[in-house]
């Protein structure tokens, strides 16, 4: 979302000011009636949206679905915090302003463009359809972060009586969810959107397989991941080349579905993902954890095709030292440098080369926190497959799981059957080999955490990790601890402005 765009909806969007959840401005302010004038101004309203999807998203994906699971190592900056499992509702981290901000800029648009005079619903379509796209989208992040959600639909009506709204439950959460994917369904047949720094098509099928997987519906998922089988549109990055372009160029690729588009220019300097994992101008606080690392190098010397995905997310060019490249092994896992996650990273242009040994001694222009573009990817049709394959193994088709498997690994150059690795009858053991293959592809796109609570081994995966880093840093061993902590806590500020919320035990109202 371009500046430009941006400044001609800040007269209409005064969010800014409130704290809360539940933006209290109500719609004749926030929107009033001679601004959905014109056709143009959906643009206008909608990059309002996808700016509060920024903040919503952009450094905290990293932190819901990488940063608190088995994925990172303390780099030796770690926020402890979240390493070690002890959120509290007072961090400012636990707030949902930002999502709410964007559902709420959602409904808006949902209630506002099909009275714009003298438009065709063909031509609302793909702008409302990204509205409750969006919603959805706000909405399932949102439950697998905090669990039961306030369901805002209307726009507030000024009236004081409405201001306090209670979390609906579980249930309630998951029906709006697929209400509002279907809806983004219908309206995007009609009239699609082919940018995918905009949500489409493609993306809602990739949403709604996700929703079921998180609900454990695998028919329901599998059903939903059947509009990609055979469909031209899409495709798999073909080799360790276009695996990586997808990061740096994400439009260009055949797999990317939906990404952020997070622009220097227009969205400022970007301290949120590059901050986390891997970042040229500061100490980033997380970097891939050593058994990730080690199974990279186990399959780099397997004699079965080294992965690319190992150079492609941490820089092992970096492992270069005195006029010598240092052979990668797990001992390089604590090299200076390699700590760096690179996957959004283009190639360095002062690279140096070494003639003498024929080697660079870098590759990878690191992004910094102070004036990187980022190109953000939230869907992806490997994610879709993958959890395809899960649900295809939950449904005793374990043989056909191990194929996507193994197709998600020969496109990287890693060529070993997992179909001699576990039986395809063992539902645990094939679920294991599919999780882990999900751990390698998915680095740093946020998904791990919420892989460990799906299939319901959070807490036996997280126990003695926890312990162990509790243990490290000196302090009282608690474990996991309280199973209600798979969720984070809502945001203590929330409570002032809103009577009627709970909180998640078992964390406190303070």
């Amino acid at each position: 979302m371009k500046k430009y765009i941006y400044i001609a909806i800040v007269g209409v969007l005064t969010l800014s000011s409130c704290d809360d959840f539940l933006n209290k401005t109500p719609l004749s302010d926030l929107a009033p009636d001679n601004y959905f004038q014109d056709k143009a101004e959906m643009s206008n309203w909608n990059a309002g949206i996808y700016d509060a999807f920024q903040s919503a998203l952009n450094q905290k994906q990293v932190l819901y679905g990488d940063v608190r699971s088995d994925n990172v190592s303390n780099s030796g900056y770690a926020a402890t915090w979240i390493y070690m499992n002890a959120i509290t509702p007072q961090r400012g981290e636990c707030s949902w302003q930002d999502f709410f901000t964007t559902i709420t800029r959602a409904n808006v648009g949902i209630e506002k463009y099909p009275t714009i005079p003298n438009i065709l619903e063909s031509e609302y379509a793909p702008y409302i359809g990204q509205c409750y796209g969006m919603r959805a989208l706000m909405y399932f992040w949102g439950t697998r972060v905090w669990g039961k959600m306030p369901i805002i639909t209307k726009t507030w009506d000024g009236s004081l009586s409405n201001i306090n709204v209670p979390r609906a439950s579980l249930d309630e959460v998951k029906e709006q969810i697929l209400s509002d994917i279907e809806q983004a369904i219908k309206y995007f047949t009609i009239q699609n959107t082919s940018d995918k720094y905009y949500l489409g098509l493609g993306s809602m099928y990739a949403l709604r397989t996700e929703v079921y997987m998180w609900y454990k519906q695998y028919q329901d998922a599998l059903n939903a991941s059947d509009y990609f089988i055979g469909n031209s549109n899409y495709k798999l990055a073909n080799g360790e080349v276009e695996w990586k372009q997808m990061f740096e160029n994400p439009t260009g690729s055949s797999e990317v579905l939906f990404t952020m588009n997070w622009d220097l220019e227009a969205d400022g300097a970007n301290s949120g993902w590059p901050g986390q994992l891997g970042a040229s101008n500061t100490n980033n606080g997380y970097q891939m954890s050593y058994e990730i690392f080690r199974e990279f190098v186990d399959r780099l010397y397997s004699g079965e095709g080294a992965d690319s995905r190992f150079w492609n997310t941490v820089d092992t060019v970096r492992l270069y030292y005195g006029n010598q490249r240092l052979p990668i092994a797990y001992a390089t896992y604590n090299v200076s440098g390699i700590s760096k996650c690179i996957k959004y990273s283009t190639v360095d242009p002062s690279r140096v080369f070494d003639s003498a040994n024929q080697i660079y001694q870098s590759q990878y222009l690191v992004l910094n926190t102070t004036d990187s573009n980022h190109k953000l990817v939230l869907s992806r049709l490997a994610n879709v497959m993958l959890l395809r394959a899960e649900a295809l193994n939950q449904l005793g088709r374990g043989d056909e799981a191990l194929d996507i498997v193994n197709t998600i690994r020969s496109r990287s150059g890693y060529m070993k059957d997992a179909k001699t690795e576990v039986p395809a009858t063992n539902k645990t053991a094939v679920e294991s080999l599919i999780l882990l293959e999900r751990q390698l592809e998915f680095f740093g796109e946020g998904q791990r955490w919420f892989d460990l609570m799906r299939t319901d081994r959070l807490i036996p995966v997280m126990e003695p990790i926890y312990s162990a880093r509790q243990e490290a840093a000196g302090v009282t061993v608690t474990g996991f601890g309280h199973e209600g902590t798979k969720y984070w806590p809502v945001y203590y500020r929330e409570f002032e402005s809103n009577s009627a919320l709970d909180q998640n035990p078992p964390y406190t109202i303070r």
